[in-house]
């Protein structure tokens, strides 16, 4: 039996997982690296990065093996995609405006501070 949901309720459905798994990250800085923002959960792994000086926009590094292959995995739904949906969850859950979501692989799991 194949359920079928429009765009705005699959969206809905990413953000209420997001939210169950990903909406009480910690926030935390890293020694000597201004200007950045480190989203951590409770074991301390960083799953966003939240870079408020990049020189083009500010920008929400994703952790592509925690956080962003899951979404693709579980929901499948594209690049573009995930990427809208960060923005509003990151907007609603972190009031994190104007900032553009891209994946990457995060290895900055110590030294905060």
């Amino acid at each position: 039996m194949d359920i079928q949901v429009n765009k705005e309720q699959m969206f809905r459905v990413v953000i209420k997982w997001l939210n169950i798994y990903y909406g009480d990250l910690t926030t935390k800085t890293y020694l000597n690296i201004p200007g950045k923002v480190f989203y951590v959960d409770k074991r301390g792994v960083t799953v966003l990065e939240y870079e408020k000086d990049n020189e083009y926009e500010p920008t929400v590094w994703v952790d592509s093996d925690i956080l962003w292959s899951k979404i693709t995995d579980i929901f499948h739904i594209n690049y573009n995609e995930i990427q809208s949906i960060l923005e509003v969850w990151l907007k609603e859950t972190y009031n994190l405006e104007g900032i553009t979501p891209s994946q990457t692989r995060l290895a900055i799991n110590f030294g905060f501070e």
